[in-house]
């Protein structure tokens, strides 16, 4: 092996030359203050059997996926050789299996985990994992990446039976609120609404939770996107361009996206806004929803509206970040339906989808949850209710598609009633996504 990458290998692996014990190394990769997160348990708890032995922690980066997969080690007591992607050094070595096998043989006779940290910097990602796998001598192998373009996508193929994929989203309240959950109702949900502010003006990312200074954390974010991933890894033609796109989203948060009022506002031409919107989608910036249909000819079928994953990232784009009048807003109902879908992306499992509804009359749906049996309708009402009244969108909607139950998510009316002969449910937001997971049948138990 090259004695320059085996230094930069036993830099990151300390444990190696004895510098530590491996119990140590991993508990030094685990922040005291840890926030646990809310993932599918029973998918992170699957054992490695036969080839599946690739474990994919998909998301934005700076979401905590490698807190995660630390943490994930120190529970099993395991500990992996860890190789940093970024490195250039390490990036030339994961190039090939062979080679790569035959230097990790020479550098551990028995198998080890292996940890691949922000993997979307290998150049055949997928291939190279799966010729790891398929010719053995490693243990489990845990792979990190901030863009699903480049390694989820290209490992769809090549992976293909040989891994399993999860999605790590920024904090939820349901994750920061969850110490509370052993105190009495009333005070769990004090300490709720006490984060709701915070996670409607500032979002979940980890560091921007814990700073002091959120907004200056979110413009980094920010420029971290704007000038490494897409000028690094997508090589963005425009980022000037692709900086206005981002703005433009901000401001039109939640409504049907048109091409040709972006394109015309970027300066650029509706291929080229397509294409800034898929990156976008890839780095978990943003999310396309499309709308719910049932062969219904009044439904808008095609045109999909647009939201952030992160209400941080949205706020800090519009120079919007005053806390303590978040709810007073002239945008509130726009930051709060951005809240509600993050959080649903955060807390639903896989299998449900979200959808919105609109038919060509105009009557709409914020939200459509469904698992392919059931159906949820979510309307969101930003302000303070004081009685229940369901508007004449959600009657048409529970007209057409009598679903389970309709939830109206609101700052302060909790109450129930019948419309229609389908239950509709008042709920303020602190208490909305307990509520709609309840309904569900989804157990909301926090992971790791």
């Amino acid at each position: 092996m090259d004695s320059h990458l085996v230094q930069r290998i036993l830099f990151l692996n300390p444990w190696l030359r004895g510098d530590v014990t491996p119990s140590q190394f991993v508990a030094s990769h685990t922040p005291e203050q840890y926030v646990q997160r809310f993932l599918e348990q029973s998918r992170l708890d699957e054992p490695i059997v036969g080839k599946h032995k690739v474990r994919l922690l998909i998301g934005p980066r700076q979401a905590g996926k490698s807190t995660l997969a630390w943490r994930m080690f120190q529970n099993s007591g395991r500990h992996p050789l860890f190789l940093l992607c970024e490195d250039m050094l390490i990036r030339s070595w994961c190039s090939e299996a062979i080679p790569f096998l035959r230097d990790l043989k020479e550098l551990l006779p028995e198998p080890v985990p292996l940890f691949f940290e922000e993997a979307q910097h290998l150049p055949e990602a997928g291939l190279f994992l799966k010729g790891i796998v398929d010719l053995g001598h490693a243990g489990e192998i845990m792979v990190t990446g901030s863009s699903s373009f480049h390694l989820q996508a290209r490992t769809r193929e090549s992976l293909a039976g040989r891994s399993t994929r999860h999605r790590l989203l920024p904090f939820s309240l349901e994750e920061t609120a969850a110490s509370a959950a052993s105190l009495p109702p009333a005070l769990t949900m004090e300490e709720r609404r006490g984060q709701l502010a915070r996670h409607l003006t500032f979002g979940g990312y980890p560091e921007v939770w814990s700073s002091a200074t959120p907004e200056r954390v979110l413009w980094d974010l920010i420029e971290a996107l704007i000038l490494r991933d897409a000028s690094d890894l997508f090589q963005v033609r425009y980022p000037d361009a692709f900086r206005r796109l981002l703005k433009l989203l901000a401001f039109d948060t939640g409504n049907l996206l048109n091409m040709s009022n972006l394109a015309q506002g970027c300066g650029v031409n509706r291929k080229t806004v397509q294409n800034y919107l898929d990156i976008l989608e890839d780095t978990h910036i943003i999310r396309r929803i499309l709308p719910f249909q049932d062969g219904k000819r009044s439904e808008v079928t095609r045109t999909p509206k647009c939201y952030f994953v992160d209400n941080g990232i949205r706020n800090v784009l519009l120079g919007q970040t005053s806390e303590p009048d978040i709810l007073e807003r002239p945008d509130t109902g726009a930051v709060v339906e951005n809240w509600l879908l993050s959080e649903l992306l955060k807390n639903l499992p896989s299998r449900w989808t979200v959808h919105y509804w609109r038919s060509t009359s105009k009557a709409e749906m914020d939200f459509v949850l469904s698992d392919g049996q059931l159906v949820m309708a979510v309307e969101v009402k930003a302000g303070r209710l004081t009685r229940p009244a369901v508007s004449r969108s959600a009657r048409s909607f529970l007209d057409a598609y009598a679903p389970s139950i309709l939830f109206v998510v609101n700052q302060s009316l909790d109450t129930a009633i019948m419309v229609q002969d389908r239950p509709v449910r008042f709920v303020p937001l602190e208490a909305a996504i307990p509520a709609i997971l309840e309904h569900g049948g989804i157990k909301a138990t926090i992971g790791l």
